[in-house]
């Protein structure tokens, strides 16, 4: 079973306002009165409030790379399937 992050923003009273895999969301999801808890199985990793947003920053990065890595796959099978039709 794959192994990925799930991020859970949730008021200071304690209502959830979003659960999404997409920390980009969840980084926009911040603001004051807006916590955002990470959480990888059933284990939260981190929590991370409005003053300590940075700590998102490494998940960004690694969605962002994720969706590079897949996008030039993507292009790469398009590329084969091209050429296997062009002959």
């Amino acid at each position: 079973m794959a192994s990925y992050n799930t991020f859970l923003a949730i008021t200071t009273t304690g209502r959830p306002v979003l659960v999404t895999s997409s920390a980009r969301k969840a980084y926009q999801t911040l603001r004051v009165g807006v916590r955002v808890e990470v959480w990888n199985g059933n284990t939260k990793t981190e929590t991370v409030y409005t003053r300590t947003r940075h700590l998102l920053d490494r998940y960004i990065e690694a969605e962002r790379a994720y969706i590079r890595n897949k996008q030039e796959a993507a292009e790469r099978r398009n590329k084969q399937r091209k050429r296997r039709w062009s002959n």
